[in-house]
């Protein structure tokens, strides 16, 4: 099979519309991401399921053909739907690991996995009783609103909410830690260049098969891409200087921290004289070198959680970086 490219004007088109459906759909995601985070008990996962949902409802609007009346109702669905999808594949893969436990022979499953996977990652509801207890309580919505989100009735329900409302009665296990966090020796090397502003040891730190996101309106993969003029690690070394004056700053740093219990790294930048944080990184190690780096400064609700939680000044309320239209780049200073 020979190979295909993309067009480079179709991404432009798509880029576009992208931008003016995230400029469009910034009034729900406040509430979207509080559903999202009472869901998953989680910031990161809910940073995840948030943007999982909007890319998801943008690539299916081009083949609904009917008016979405109520575009909150149309988000939150997609959302639990994927909660459940999501919820539902995870407990089926630790049943597969407790199966292969029970095999004699078998190597057992780490201490904890199939509990905290299972057990403590339902955190004790099943997904849709969860889903209508998040929407009753957060946005004391009616039976009627919940049954629409939920696709069922509004008898059922009612049924999921008694159900839920007695499980959480229920003590709670304690939930094991599972995710992989970097080692502190590749942040504290990218921050020690970072300083040094050098920008061809930043991209040495990355595998070639890497890939960076500002999350939710950028991405790059593959070794070539990195060392690029318009590139991620050229805009965090030396800024925008094609950006209008009113988003310049006068100076920034990278800074290691940790938010519960995972090491990360924070932007900070000056901007008329005051210093604040603009910018969190998280780094997927593989090798001692730098697998996935994301980027959650276009992600507020994020940064608000994270900045509360480290008593940290903020500046923050972007979804996506400022263009002078939608899709459009800003000329060359």
């Amino acid at each position: 099979m020979g190979d295909f490219e993309l067009p480079g004007a179709l991404q432009d088109d798509l880029r576009a519309a992208w931008h003016r459906y995230v400029d469009l759909t910034a009034p729900l995601r406040p509430a979207l991401h509080a559903y999202c985070r009472r869901l998953t008990g989680d910031l990161w996962d809910a940073e995840d399921l948030v943007q999982d949902a909007l890319l998801r409802a943008f690539g299916t609007l081009g083949h609904v053909h009917h008016a979405i009346a109520n575009p909150r109702a149309y988000l939150l669905r997609i959302a639990t739907n994927l909660w459940i999808d999501t919820v539902r594949r995870r407990v089926a893969e630790a049943a597969a690991i407790a199966a292969q436990a029970a095999e004699p022979g078998a190597e057992p499953p780490p201490a904890g996995a199939v509990r905290d996977v299972g057990t403590a990652l339902l955190q004790r509801l099943a997904p849709q009783e969860r889903a209508a207890v998040v929407l009753k309580d957060l946005f004391d919505a009616s039976l009627d609103e919940i049954a629409l989100v939920l696709a069922t009735t509004p008898g059922a329900v009612k049924s999921a909410l008694h159900r839920g409302r007695e499980r959480m009665r229920e003590p709670a296990e304690p939930r094991a830690a599972t995710r992989p966090v970097p080692s502190i020796a590749l942040l504290d090397r990218f921050v020690a260049l970072y300083d040094a502003r050098d920008k061809d040891g930043l991209v040495a730190l990355m595998l070639d098969g890497g890939q960076v996101e500002n999350v939710g309106c950028s991405m790059e993969f593959g070794a070539e891409q990195f060392p690029g003029e318009r590139g991620w690690f050229q805009a965090a070394v030396f800024g925008h200087p094609e950006w209008p004056p009113a988003f310049q700053y006068e100076r920034a740093r990278i800074a290691r921290d940790a938010f519960e219990g995972e090491p990360i790294l924070l932007g900070f930048a000056t901007r008329r004289g005051d210093e604040a944080l603009e910018q969190v990184l998280r780094i997927e190690e593989r090798e001692g070198r730098i697998a996935r780096l994301r980027g959650y400064a276009f992600c507020p609700e994020t940064m608000r959680a994270i900045a509360e939680s480290l008593g940290l000044p903020l500046r923050t309320g972007l979804y996506r970086y400022p263009t002078p239209a939608p899709g459009a780049h800003w000329p060359k200073p």
